[in-house]
């Protein structure tokens, strides 16, 4: 037969399997491209793919290649082709388009501009316009660009052949039916191999996995159960060699099947369990739709509902299993989904010695938390959600003549999976008989952080020895893998995981805190209770002062310097203190003596205690938060300063400077970044509102008075105009303690005085 160039697409990185699977249907010629595979065979080999690829979701046939430069040379390039020698008069049709490294125009639009050239290359011929049917057309033609090739080909496939034609009855979140073979394949379950004896689903859902497992075992083509091929209204197709293909193999379906129940002996051969009575019905009715519905009238198949991880039985002649549990996109940073996966771990180790378990979910970290050694990873789409396949062998405990199952299912001789358990340990979960891990109990990942901890304290030793503090920052965002800050408040540490992006995996976000935690305490030798986990992400409105309730609600004393201060680890996402902001307290100690000192947005008044300390004659402290305010006052009070020299004004701080008369010798002003307090008629926007404040607080200061001004904000840029009446002189590098040298972009400061 005259050969064809063909192109399969197939869901991305199934391209090797689709390659060999083509192969063994009498394809050749092979050019494997992103998300397909390009081949030579007869059309023959392109029926026979329709009919038994297990991978593919179409199968093309191109037709006309062209420049595709602009919008107009897509529909001059459909007008100018001879769809008369392929498509009836009287046929309806419909156009697909995918578009990739070009911006010529949208997929609609390059759909559209094929249909248009189509219609009017026949309006020309023969006066009539065709039919065009979106939902259920005779033909359907794909047109694909990239860069400026544009090819426009024939569906052979008329639609995806991952239908099957079987699903009538489905559950959320179901796999494709072409995932599912792909996942089969991965585990050795595939056509030409030697399959064990028997195969088990303990979480089946609609059957996907079970249906595809028992086509391949019984030699059934998955494209007998479908009907309405592209080709069947092809001008090029060959009813005569059709008929023969299928009556092919239906012959091959009844033999497998006869040899299937023959090696069954009377028993089942096909175990598919659910703990949802709906997913055990739906299993059954896709089952019984299914090409493969013999096998269930044989009594080859067993489909009830059970717990795998209670009452369900396995049989006892080990084989394959295949399980795609749940992992949905919202479950990602569920440590409840971490300790479903290890659960499902210890139930592989304990129930199913001898089988080989291949496994499809949303994240690697998943298949990680299972606590089994991989045999195998690989990267698999299922609809537009990338997702893990891994395999697994689970040893038997004894008489396999091999090591035992703790080194084979561990990787490595250690005599247990402890030093693993640091990457899936949960809350309420320890390493130890103290719940406090070692080093050595550690994972990779969690020893990574650990090692960067430790050379971090050995840095700092010197400088906390003399310093007179007892409140740190450890750690912050040394590497990009674990974002999150340490900071030490004995005996308490506070982690600050700096909220991830959207594009980042949740579970390996999730699964990166932990290993954090577990670092943290293997480090500092302290209990979980000790460690207060906190999410800084970009804050506005009133949640920018959520109670974080972490329980437990006592404010601690630390030390820092001569001085006291009470802090709140527990509950809030800021602790009371701003730890970076410590030698810029120290400026306004130093500049403090005999001076009237104001303090601006004044938080929980530190920095008034020094200026007090400092010998200031007055300290005023403006917020907005009865809360802060009170907190300042207790700190005012611990460390011994009282008086009316020493006043608390609640109230916008924009407000308050427009009304306040006098003026103060040294200022501080460390505004937040946005604020829309209640307090505040406008919304206080700092890279916009800085100049007008930085202005009116200037106002209130004496002739050679300082004005030291600080903020957090990264991208924040001092407004140029403000030199032409201040001097000014940044002083950030000089406000760095060495715990905060390794992020100098915690803060910026400046000194400005009146020129």
């Amino acid at each position: 037969m005259t050969k064809m160039n063909l192109f399969a697409t197939c869901p991305f990185y199934l391209e090797e399997l689709l390659r060999d699977e083509l192969e063994t249907l009498g394809a050749d010629s092979f050019k494997i491209a992103h998300g397909g595979v390009a081949f030579e065979g007869s059309i023959e080999t392109a029926y026979r793919a329709c009919l038994w690829s297990r991978i593919a979701n179409r199968i093309l046939l191109p037709l006309k290649s062209f420049e595709a430069k602009e919008t107009e040379d897509i529909r001059a390039a459909a007008e100018s082709f001879e769809w008369e020698d392929h498509i009836p008069e009287n046929a309806s049709f419909a156009v697909d388009a995918t578009l990739s490294k070009t911006k010529i125009c949208t997929p609609d639009y390059a759909a559209l501009s094929v249909k248009d050239g189509l219609v009017d290359r026949a309006r020309k011929r023969t006066g009539t316009r065709p039919s065009v049917s979106v939902n259920n057309p005779d033909v359907r033609l794909h047109l694909h660009i990239t860069l400026k090739e544009g090819v426009i080909s024939l569906d052979l496939s008329g639609g995806g052949l991952h239908r099957r034609g079987y699903r009538l009855d489905t559950v959320k979140a179901a796999v494709r039916e072409n995932t599912a073979a792909a996942v089969l394949y991965r585990g050795g379950w595939k056509p030409g191999a030697e399959l064990p004896k028997t195969f088990a689903d303990p979480m089946c859902g609609s059957g996907t996995l079970l249906i595809e497992a028992a086509m391949i075992a019984a030699d059934i083509a998955p494209g007998l159960g479908r009907g309405g091929y592209g080709f069947e209204k092809w001008e090029g197709h060959v009813p005569a060699l059709w008929t023969r293909l299928k009556d092919e193999a239906k012959k091959r379906r009844s033999e497998g099947i006869d040899r299937l129940a023959g090696l069954a002996d009377g028993g089942k051969l096909f175990y598919g369990r659910d703990l949802n009575p709906k997913a055990v019905s739906a299993a059954r009715i896709n089952f019984k739709a299914s090409a493969a519905a013999g096998l269930f009238t044989r009594g080859l198949i067993d489909i009830s509902k059970g717990d795998f991880f209670r009452d369900q039985q396995l049989p006892e002649q080990p084989g394959l299993i295949a399980v795609n549990p749940p992992y949905g996109e919202r479950l990602g940073r569920d440590d409840n989904m971490l300790l479903f996966y290890r659960r499902l771990g210890e139930t592989f180790k304990r129930r199913c010695g001898g089988w080989k378990i291949i496994m499809l979910t949303g994240h690697k970290q998943l298949a990680e938390a299972v606590g089994l050694r991989a045999d195998r990873l690989n990267t698999i789409y299922n609809g537009g959600l990338r997702c893990t396949i891994a395999g697994f062998t689970v040893f038997e405990k004894s008489g396999t003549g091999a090591a035992d199952e703790e080194s084979q299912n561990t990787g490595g001789g250690r005599k247990s999976d402890e030093r693993d358990r640091g990457e899936i340990l949960l809350p309420g979960e320890t390493a130890s008989e103290s719940g406090i891990p070692s080093a050595d109990e550690l994972s990779p990942g969690a020893l990574m952080i650990y090692n960067r901890l430790k050379k971090n304290a050995k840095k700092l030793k010197k400088w906390l020895a003399k310093s007179g503090i007892s409140c740190y920052r450890l750690y912050d965002a040394d590497m990009p893998e674990y974002s999150v800050a340490v900071d030490i408040y004995p005996p308490n540490v506070v982690i600050q995981e700096y909220a991830p992006p959207k594009t980042i995996d949740p579970v390996a976000a999730a699964v990166r805190l932990r290993n954090a935690v577990l670092a943290v305490q293997a480090w500092l030798q302290v209990p979980e209770s000790s460690v207060h986990l906190k999410t800084r992400a970009k804050q506005k409105g009133s949640r920018q002062y959520t109670k974080k309730d972490q329980g437990g609600s006592e404010k601690l004393i630390i030390r820092e310097h001569d001085l006291k201060f009470l802090v709140d680890p527990f509950s809030y996402l800021d602790t009371g203190i701003f730890l970076d902001s410590r030698p810029l307290r120290r400026i306004v100690r130093a500049e403090a003596e005999g001076k009237s000192f104001l303090n601006l947005f004044c938080y929980t008044g530190s920095a008034s205690v020094y200026a007090a300390a400092g010998g200031a004659v007055s300290t005023t402290s403006v917020d907005t938060s009865r809360t802060y305010l009170d907190w300042a006052e207790a700190n005012m009070r611990l460390n011994g300063f009282r008086g009316d020299n020493h006043s608390r004004v609640r109230m916008d701080c924009m407000k308050w400077l427009e009304q306040a008369l006098g003026r103060w010798d040294l200022i501080y002003l460390d505004p937040p970044t946005f604020s829309n307090s209640k307090n505040r008629a406008e919304i206080f926007d700092l890279q916009k509102d800085h100049e007008d404040l930085i202005r009116l607080t200037a106002s209130k200061l004496s002739e050679d008075g300082l004005l030291i001004f600080c903020c957090n904000y990264r991208k924040f840029k001092l407004s140029e105009n403000l030199s032409k009446d201040f001097e000014i002189s940044e002083i950030t590098d000089e406000s760095l303690d060495p715990d905060f040298e390794r992020r100098k972009s915690i803060h910026r400061c400046w000194r400005i005085k009146h020129r």
